[in-house]
């Protein structure tokens, strides 16, 4: 999509062949977590696109096995692992066999699902414990696993998938507001320790974006309260708009390319202006 975008840009511009950007991203191998559906899949199928072989894990085959079709139907390079990123195992045997299908590792996109909802007075410490080890305690395990090979090999990207809720906390929200700000801290923590070795480490924070859950979500609502849920929630973002899967994986894989090579210790939101902070 990039080069793509670049060549059109190009013509218009009357610019070289020279100018175009290449993400080099052709000949890297990218893990990308929670990716049978949704945000993670379209994330895997944009890096793909870019000439990355990417590895996809899902919890269950079925989806898994036809989100790899697709994205080798379209001309990608993919390989499927049935994976639940809550247990300590599949993680390390994932990352093991991700390896094992493309020789390195050089991106891992640390994408978690979301916990339940509710209030402070209705979460127990069994939820509060639940939500820890997917949402923490994975991502600082996959780090953990992938770190050494981008250090041996002097070069990486780390991106970790949060959510707008981490700067601008949202009502039923209470363990996505709390923990996943926490993988935010660790991955400006990671780009302090890990930039010399030419590893990058960022966070992109997605807000509401046009998924098929998102769609069961706000139709659900819906159904309940009798409002128009889709105009209350766009409504409250600047542009207007709900965001589509691709326009938060192509921030994404460009935090994941040679183009990015300067950015790191970043916590980007893409939410069409709905955070209000100034930083």
């Amino acid at each position: 999509m990039f080069r793509r975008l670049a060549q059109h840009a190009m013509i218009l511009g009357n610019a070289s062949k020279d100018d175009a950007m290449d993400l080099g991203l052709t000949g890297k191998n990218a893990l990308v977590c929670g990716s049978s559906k949704g945000l993670g899949f379209e994330i895997a199928r944009t890096l793909a696109r870019e000439g990355a072989s990417v590895s996809l894990c899902g919890r269950h085959e079925k989806e898994l096995a036809a989100a790899v079709a697709q994205i080798n139907a379209e001309g990608g390079t993919a390989r499927g692992f049935v994976t639940d990123l809550s247990l300590h195992d599949d993680r390390a045997k994932l990352v093991h066999s991700s390896r094992d299908a493309f020789g390195k590792l050089d991106i891992a996109i640390l994408n978690t699902g979301g916990p339940p909802t509710g209030t402070f007075a209705s979460l127990d410490l069994a939820a509060w414990d639940d939500a820890y080890r997917k949402l923490v305690e994975s991502v600082v395990h996959l780090a953990q696993l992938v770190l050494p090979g981008m250090v041996e090999q002097r070069w990486g990207r780390l991106v970790a998938i949060t959510s707008f809720v981490t700067r601008q906390p949202t009502n039923q929200l209470l363990l996505s507001n709390s923990l996943r700000a926490s993988v935010n801290g660790l991955m400006r923590s990671l780009a302090n320790e890990y930039g010399a070795f030419g590893i990058t480490a960022n966070s992109v924070l997605p807000g509401y974006i046009r998924t098929e859950r998102m769609e069961n979500v706000v139709s659900a609502q819906a159904a309940s309260s009798g409002r128009d849920v889709r105009a209350d929630l766009q409504a409250q973002i600047p542009l207007g708009r709900l965001g589509t899967p691709d326009e938060l994986a192509n921030v994404v894989t460009f935090l994941a390319s040679d183009a990015a090579s300067y950015v790191t210790g970043a916590a980007l939101t893409v939410d069409g202006g709905l955070v209000k902070t100034v930083f």
